[in-house]
């Protein structure tokens, strides 16, 4: 039997899928001639503030143009010569942002291109950052929920931002002082293109990135940029959040299927478990035989990624002035970049390619 190549997204079958949804609301976006800023986007944002429990949602062109947004307003707000009395820094101290060095280096770009200093912190065995136990020099941190983990909520007990591109579906409303959300092609939610949004209580910051987004109008407080998701976009968004309950399931049938395949290799572990999770992406970890199991997976024709190879430490950026701490080699972010392997897990995978990816697995490690 002649087995199809089993991609690592399938974005194409999602399409045939939707086709004739999709092609007609664009059609409707078409005929009225408004192009961004129209009725799709308003019910957008009513769906994303329903899904996310937030007042305020701003529609942005991308998850990393959300983060920026959010950077920005920080610096903006941020004290000329006294300290905020509620957080108690001066203002050097102030301009340091704490991330986790493993994460996709958007993450870093943001703040980076804002003006922060950033420290490079070390993460648990779920990739999750490890908050700052020094109460003496509190610094504003950004969380990731890495591959979909959900973030602990004693990590919200310092102020801080969270990058929820890859797991704001299950937040459940844990955002600090804002969240970042993106509508890129690969995850789980997404748009034809780009898009994005920034998801806040936080009126202030709410204010600031309408302003931002828009040029800075209607009344320059601010300096900005032109910042939109289409109207195209956000129509085929909608059709997609007819089905995101649905996906979602799906995914975790997938994610529990290779769980059930992991617990028989006990040199392999996931980065995934059994509870809550929204199945971004499906990591498993092995520090001695990745590579060698990615070249027979590939050979197999099952397109599995990294995600990621190395920690943002070891990147030029990474490197730069503006970096002031950073986990050595010892530290548990540079392990996972050793031994992450991803495997494909989009709702349109097939209980047959399912088995394959788990029988090849099997086999691997039987054989090794």
């Amino acid at each position: 039997m002649t087995r199809s190549p089993i991609k690592h997204f399938g974005l194409d079958r999602q399409y045939q899928n939707l086709k004739s949804e999709l092609l007609s609301v664009t059609d409707s976006v078409m005929s009225t001639g408004i192009l961004v800023d129209g009725p799709y986007s308003e019910q957008v944002k009513e769906w994303l503030s329903d899904r996310t429990g937030c007042q305020y949602v701003i529609l942005c062109h991308s998850g990393t143009q959300a983060l920026e947004i959010m950077a920005r307003h920080e610096i903006a707000t941020m004290p000329d010569t006294d300290p905020y009395t509620e957080w108690k820094y001066d203002k050097e101290a102030y301009r340091t942002i704490r991330i986790p060095n493993i994460t996709y280096p958007a993450t870093l770009n943001a703040f980076a291109s804002a003006g922060f200093n950033i420290d490079l912190c070390d993460v648990d065995s779920n990739g999750i950052m490890i908050p700052n136990s020094d109460p003496e020099q509190p610094k504003l941190e950004c969380y990731v929920g890495l591959y979909g983990n959900p973030i602990p909520q004693d990590r919200f007990e310092n102020v801080c931002i969270v990058d929820g591109a890859q797991h704001w579906l299950v937040a459940d409303g844990h955002v600090g002082v804002g969240m970042a959300i993106s509508f890129d092609p690969t995850k789980n939610l997404s748009a034809s293109g780009n898009g994005g949004a920034l998801v806040t209580n936080d009126e202030e910051l709410a204010g600031f990135a309408m302003r931002w987004r828009n040029n800075g109008k209607p009344d320059h407080l601010y300096p900005g940029t032109n910042s939109k998701m289409s109207e195209i976009d956000c129509a085929h968004l909608l059709v997609r959040t007819k089905y995101i309950d649905d996906w979602q399931a799906r995914r975790k049938e997938i994610r529990l299927r290779y769980l059930d395949t992991i617990d028989k290799i006990p040199s392999v572990t996931a980065m995934s478990n059994r509870g809550v999770h929204a199945d971004q992406k499906f990591v498993i970890r092995n520090n001695v035989e990745r590579d060698g199991l990615k070249k027979v997976l590939e050979e197999k024709e099952i397109d599995v990624r990294i995600h990621y190879d190395k920690p943002l430490s070891d990147t030029i950026i990474g490197n730069s002035e503006y970096i002031k701490e950073r986990p050595d080699m010892m530290s548990t972010s540079h392990a996972l970049c050793r031994g992450v392997l991803s495997l494909p897990i989009y709702p349109e995978l097939t209980d047959e390619e399912v088995e394959h990816i788990c029988t090849s697995l099997i086999y691997y490690f039987d054989a090794w």
